[in-house]
């Protein structure tokens, strides 16, 4: 086997075992790397290698997680969020810190984001309803 084929064999697997982590990160953990996000963004904490990793997990998860909201919303008549056009990812983590401290059952960081999506930006037609319990 060429050490081509080595190395994109070895890309693959890594990344798709990296995939299936994220898929299962706990609320609890994902929420612990945004707060050390807000401090890196604030100038709060020093943005170390570490410190700018979890930076970057907890941006991209919180706004993948929007983005593929909207996409779904589009698609589906049954989960529906309306976020407004100029919304800051900083005020996104900011709210799921929230709400993962306000709801501690939920303890899928996906099921989390979805729900505190549903939760703090209902379409104007849709009453706020609190996430299911």
């Amino acid at each position: 086997m060429s050490k081509y084929v080595r190395l994109l064999t070895l890309t693959f697997i890594t990344c798709t075992s990296t995939a299936l982590f994220a898929e299962f990160r706990s609320a609890k953990e994902m929420q612990k790397e945004c707060r050390v996000a807000l401090d890196v963004l604030n100038k709060r904490a020093d943005p170390s290698f570490e410190n700018t990793l979890f930076t970057g997990e907890c941006i991209g998860y919180v706004q993948g997680s929007a983005d593929a909201a909207l996409a779904m919303a589009d698609n589906v008549s049954w989960y529906k969020v309306c976020l407004p056009d100029r919304l800051s990812t900083q005020l996104l983590i900011q709210k799921f810190i929230a709400f993962v401290d306000k709801y501690p059952e939920y303890t899928l960081a996906s099921t989390a984001v979805q729900l505190m999506l549903r939760d703090e930006f209902p379409c104007a037609n849709d009453k706020k309803k609190p996430p299911p319990r």
